[in-house]
């Protein structure tokens, strides 16, 4: 008997679930948070940028408003290692290690407020169309350190002279290692953006669904003024016995060229011996695109 009614509740639960209601009503709410389970960069899977967080009020039974905010800052730091030593040490060369440190600073923020029309609803499947409008801003910044030290051999493989050399490298309004779809570095800017939109909910229990959108997108806005500059800082020089190749090194200011024979030379003068800076100057950028949404919505309807 005990396994008769348990096959019967079995039964009324699946029925249940099968014939459930999935159209919106008019008072729902529902909150969703997007995520990018294909992302394979660390973290990067589950960052509420770009409209990840989103709220909708039904204010009929076909009829939503919906808000969409984003925000995230990134602060990452990367350091590479490069070292050349040439396998034939029978001729004169130069081996040395390059590390390399990049800083990079990511801020970004956005808005969009937006109205759906759900045009059906099939099983499971909750189709919809609508029109948002919004803010969103980025801003970039970064640094790169380079530090590099190096040591001359002679055709015996001795070690006849050393040096370190270090630049810096700061950038304002831009990003160092990011680029766009075009293959352009990414600037900060300020945007009003606007999309036309098509989407689908699929319920895979009863409130709990998964959402995906498709649309037209338009952005227009400005990037501020875009700064580079960079320091070389004089390098330390030591150098015992004839030098095979001439070489150019500046010390304390004053460059000096030629081989150097049973010499020591060493500085320690940390002013820049270089600087410069190059600036891009603020622009205007309008675009239109056709978008699918980068990531996958989950969300719950009250």
């Amino acid at each position: 008997m005990k396994k008769v009614l348990t096959l019967v509740a079995i039964c009324l639960g699946s029925f249940s679930v099968a014939n459930a209601q999935y159209e919106p009503e008019k008072g729902d709410f529902a909150v969703e948070l997007g995520f990018t389970p294909f992302n394979t960069e660390s973290g990067e899977a589950f960052k509420l940028n770009e409209g990840m967080l989103k709220a909708r009020y039904f204010i009929s039974d076909k009829n939503a408003l919906r808000l969409k905010l984003g925000f995230g800052i990134d602060n990452s730091t990367n350091t590479v290692t490069n070292t050349a030593d040439p396998i034939d040490k029978t001729v004169p060369y130069v081996a040395g290690e390059t590390v390399t440190k990049t800083k990079e600073k990511n801020t970004n923020f956005s808005i969009m407020l937006g109205y759906e029309r759900h045009l059906f609803t099939e099983g499971r499947f909750d189709v919809y169309a609508g029109i948002e409008l919004g803010y969103m801003m980025n801003k970039f910044s970064g640094n790169q350190t380079v530090e590099g030290s190096y040591k001359s051999f002679d055709n015996k493989g001795i070690v006849d002279g050393t040096s370190t050399q270090k630049d810096n490298t700061d950038y304002t309004n831009r990003a160092i290692a990011k680029f766009d779809d075009d293959g352009n570095v990414l600037t900060s800017s300020n945007n009003f953006v606007g999309n036309l939109f098509a989407g689908v909910d699929v319920y895979v229990w009863r409130n709990l669904y998964l959402g995906a959108e498709c649309g037209l997108g338009f952005k227009t806005g400005k990037s501020p003024n875009t700064y580079t500059s960079f320091d070389k800082f004089s390098a330390t020089y030591k150098a015992n016995g004839e030098l095979v190749n001439s070489t150019t090194q500046i010390w304390d200011g004053e460059t000096q060229t030629g081989s150097i024979t049973n010499a020591t030379a060493t500085t320690s003068n940390t002013t820049p011996t270089g600087t410069g800076n190059s600036v891009c100057d603020e622009t205007t950028n309008t675009s239109f695109k056709l978008y699918v949404e980068p990531a996958i919505r989950i969300g719950w309807r009250f």
